[in-house]
Parts: structure tokens; C-alpha cells; sequence
């Protein structure tokens, strides 16, 4: 009787403690929604209010909640643009719009600055073991901030942009990797109901697409996002490239299965999802990211659910993804951490020169793009600046298409990530690839050492994102691609620091 007690008292408490986790996770996502939207609503009252809500609710909640800070920087690139689609028809101005669409920077930069403060005044008291990390960060910031200096002074406001897209995942691999440091933080619940949330709102859009649209407002988001056809002539633009006669939105949304020369002999159209987010690209590398997340931590319905809907987005960057990360983890589970990376990476050196020939033979634009950076690099491998180039560039939309296919390459580095940065840093763009291999090979000696499969997952994601680079400027730029997964890196290097782990690590592990 008296076992039969205690292990009904066991059982009430581990009740009580996962209720109350569960209860701490909604209360977390419910401080980021309020986090999120606040700044939104209070920059139709008056920008200045937007901007200081901002600041001041980031800012609060890194230096009380550092782990809820977390949360809220998730959220904010999940969800801020389906607060700002419902603001939209009270936005005056495409500048105004453009600035209330950047208050989820405002919360990672306000966030980061409070992180970084608090660790510099504990600097005698960090843990010396995060030392290398701290060292590769300070040097790519420091390389970073020549370049957008150069940059500022020539593109003006589309540096300024690209400083931004590129620097956002270090800045959110700092961040967790400070809080984790700090203190023991579980965000596993948290992340799970942002990603049910995510999952209801990407199948409503599959399913009921008018109803979606009407209930977020979302023609009047994509009207302004867009610009009238007569001014962007995006329409024409589509007909160009695919013969499709767009007559609005919808018809504009239709791609070929994949967006790939591939399969448009087979004449299957798809529509894009948006997600909450309101874009594509960035919505399926959030859906791979959850689902990497969920998969490997045991949680198999919800990343089911996550990769039905990332098929039905027909991405095909984010899908490649994720089955090389499930591939390396069955090689990391049969043969050990080094002969799965090895394998991964030649796998990826395979996958990154099989894309660019083929690529250049079909006329993909993602390999000409690419090539297009190759050569700006070639003819100047110090770069040309952070803002020159890329898919964001003024110069963009003249692109003469089939003449860029007839040449090779497009007349400057576009629809690359890692050809825009060759464009853009030289040289030094290899310092900033080198510095995610880096953590990836960290976190992977991190996942040798532990086990754990979301560690070794982490890993491998972090390295086939970096060669996915190659055919897809969203895959670095894109808050919801790179940056999240550095993010789940800085967690487990922050967790690993407080463990005592990467001082075990002071030499490369052997074959194993």
C-alpha cells in the first residue's frame, strides 16, 4: 500500500508539473502575441509610439524574461504580418508600411543589445568555454560593419536591408546561446503550440483560401506589398516567363509544381501558401524547421502535420532539407557523427555541382543567378559593398531573362544567397559560410558527445542550409531559413556551456 501511494503521489506531481509547463508555454506565446502586435496597432495611433512600444516591450521582456524573449522573437517572425495585414488599410504610405513591417527587427535587435549588455557587465564571471564563439562573432561583426559602411555610402536604404537579412542569424545564435548560458530554458512546449498554430493557419489557406484572405484582410496586405500591376507590371511579367495570363492576385500566385523547369512539361499549377507570414519561401522554412524540431524530439503527429503542409507549399529548397537532414541522422545512428557529416557533405558537394550544371543547362535562374555572382567576384574579389546586387536590388525587375539564360549568368549576383554575398563582402563571404560550417561542426561534436538526435539534426540542417544557399537568396536572408536554425544552434551551444560540454571539446573527436 504504502509503494502504491508513493507512486500515486510520483504520478501527481509529474501531473502537476507538466501542467504547469503547459500553462507557462500558453502564457509565454500569449506575452509574445501581445509583444507582437502592440507596436503594430500603436503605429497607427502615431509611428513614434510604434517604434518606442517596440523598444520598450523587447526590452522589459529581455532583461525580466530572457527565455519569453525567445518566444517573442519566434512569434513576431511567424505572426507580424498578419497583425500588419489587418492594420494595412490604416497605413498611409509604402514607406510607412515598409517601416511597421520592420518592428520584428526592432524586437531581435532590442532583445540582442539587452542580452549582450548584460553579458559584457557579467564579463569576468562568463564561462570561458563560450569564448570561441564570442571571438567568431565579434570578427564577422567587425567585417560586417566595414562592408555596410561601404555599402551605406553607394546603395543607401537597400544596405541597410541587407545588413539586416544577413546579420539576423548570428544576432539570434547570440541570443540563444546567451539565455542558454545563463539558465536552464525549455521552449519545447512553446514552440509546439506555435507550431499547431502554424499548421491551422497554413491548411485554412490550402483549403479555404477566399476565407483566409477575407479574414486577415490579406488582398488589401498584397495590394500594398505588391503595388498596382501598371506600376510593377508584374503581370506581364508573368506571361513573359510561364505564357499564364494573370487577371489578379490568385492567378499571380500560381506556380509550376516546385517552381521548377522540371515539371512544367507535366502542366501542374499550384498556388502559393503564405502562411502568416505572408511569404512563401520563408513559411515553407519555418514548416521545415518545426518539423525538424518536432520530428526529433519524439513528437511524431505535429511533424507529420508540419511536413503535409510543407509538401502542399511546393518548396522544393526546404523539402531537400529536410530529407538530407533525415538521411544523415539514420547514417549518425548506424555509423557515428563524423562518417554521417562526411557523408552529408559529400552528399551536398555533389547535390551543390549536379544543381549548378544542370541548372545552367535548363536555364534555371536560381544557377544563372549564382553564376552571375561568381563572375562580379571575379572581377572583384574585395566586393563591391553589403546592399549591391540581389534579388531586393532597384535594378532587379530589368533583368532581361532570356538574354542572362543565353549568357550563362545574369549581369549581377541574384536568386543567390551565397552569390550575393560574393558580390557584395568578396572574400570575406567565405568567413561568414566558414563561421556557420564552424557551428554546425561544433554543434555536431555537441550531438557526438550527447546523443541526442535533435543535436545531430540541428547539425546537419545547419550545414545542407548552407549549401542550399547556392540556389536561393531566401535561404540565408529569410528571418524564418537560416536564422532559426542558428538560433537551435545557439540553445544547444548555450545548454552545452552551461553543461560543461564544450570544454570537452578542445580536440576534434576521432572516427566513431
Amino acid at each position: 500500500m504504502a509503494v502504491a501511494a508513493a507512486d500515486n503521489h510520483d504520478l501527481q506531481e509529474r501531473a502537476s508539473a507538466a501542467a504547469e509547463n503547459f500553462a507557462n508555454a500558453v502564457l509565454s506565446v500569449a506575452v509574445a502575441a501581445v509583444i507582437t502586435a502592440v507596436p503594430v496597432f500603436a503605429h497607427i495611433i502615431h509611428p513614434a509610439l510604434g517604434i518606442v512600444s517596440a523598444a520598450l516591450l523587447a526590452g522589459l521582456c529581455a532583461w525580466r524574461m530572457p527565455q519569453i524573449a525567445i518566444v517573442v522573437i519566434f512569434f513576431a517572425f511567424l505572426f507580424q504580418n498578419t497583425f500588419v495585414s489587418l492594420a494595412v488599410n490604416s497605413v498611409t504610405s509604402d514607406d510607412e508600411f515598409d517601416i511597421i513591417r520592420g518592428y520584428n527587427f526592432v524586437t531581435l535587435a532590442v532583445v540582442w543589445l539587452v542580452l549582450t549588455a548584460g553579458f559584457l557587465l557579467d564579463w569576468n564571471r562568463r564561462n570561458r568555454a563560450a569564448d570561441p564563439f564570442v571571438k567568431m562573432l565579434v570578427g564577422v561583426y567587425a567585417i560586417l560593419g566595414i562592408y555596410f559602411l561601404l555599402g551605406f555610402a553607394l546603395y543607401g536604404m537597400t544596405a541597410i536591408i541587407y545588413l539586416r537579412n544577413i546579420v539576423t542569424p548570428f544576432l539570434l545564435f547570440q541570443i540563444c546561446m546567451i539565455a542558454f548560458l545563463r539558465q536552464p530554458v525549455r521552449l519545447g512546449q512553446a514552440l509546439t503550440i506555435l507550431s499547431v498554430l502554424l499548421v491551422i493557419c497554413g491548411f485554412a489557406e490550402f483549403f479555404w483560401r477566399e476565407t483566409w484572405l477575407d479574414l486577415t484582410n490579406g488582398y488589401a496586405f498584397w495590394e500594398r506589398a505588391a503595388g498596382p500591376n501598371y506600376i510593377t507590371m508584374a503581370y506581364d511579367k508573368k506571361f513573359a516567363e510561364t505564357g499564364i495570363v494573370a487577371t489578379g492576385f490568385l492567378d499571380n500566385i500560381r506556380i509550376t509544381l516546385f517552381n521548377s523547369p522540371l515539371f512544367a512539361d507535366y502542366e501542374i499549377q499550384v498556388m502559393r501558401l503564405f502562411g502568416p507570414n505572408m511569404h512563401a519561401i520563408s513559411f515553407a522554412y519555418a514548416l521545415c524547421f518545426l518539423a525538424v524540431f518536432a520530428l526529433y524530439r519524439g513528437r511524431f503527429v505535429i511533424s507529420v502535420a508540419l511536413l503535409a503542409l510543407l509538401v502542399l507549399t511546393s518548396a522544393k529548397g526546404p523539402l531537400i532539407l529536410f530529407l538530407l537532414v533525415a538521411v544523415a541522422w539514420m547514417l549518425f545512428r548506424l555509423f557515428g557523427a563524423v562518417f554521417a557529416f562526411a557523408c552529408l557533405g559529400l552528399a551536398l558537394a555533389v547535390y551543390a555541382v549536379a544543381g549548378i550544371k544542370f541548372g545552367l543547362d535548363i536555364g534555371d535562374y536560381h544557377a544563372i543567378g549564382f553564376m552571375g555572382g561568381v563572375h562580379e567576384f571575379l572581377t572583384n574579389p574585395i566586393g563591391r559593398g553589403i546592399g549591391a546586387g540581389g534579388n531586393l536590388s532597384s535594378e532587379f525587375t530589368s533583368i532581361d531573362w532570356p538574354a542572362a539564360q543565353a549568357a550563362g549568368r545574369t549581369p549581377f549576383a541574384v536568386e543567390s544567397a551565397v552569390g550575393v554575398l560574393m558580390s557584395q563582402i568578396g572574400v570575406f563571404a567565405f568567413v561568414v559560410i566558414g563561421a556557420y560550417v564552424w557551428i554546425a561542426w561544433r554543434v555536431l561534436r555537441i550531438a557526438r558527445e550527447t546523443g541526442n538526435d535533435l543535436h545531430a539534426a540541428a547539425a546537419f540542417a545547419l550545414a545542407a542550409i548552407v549549401v542550399t544557399g547556392l540556389f536561393q537568396e531566401e535561404a540565408y536572408f529569410a528571418p524564418l531559413a537560416l536564422a532559426v536554425f542558428m538560433a537551435l544552434a545557439g540553445m544547444i551551444v548555450g545548454a552545452a556551456g552551461r553543461a560543461g560540454l564544450l570544454d570537452q571539446h578542445a580536440r576534434p573527436p576521432t572516427l566513431s
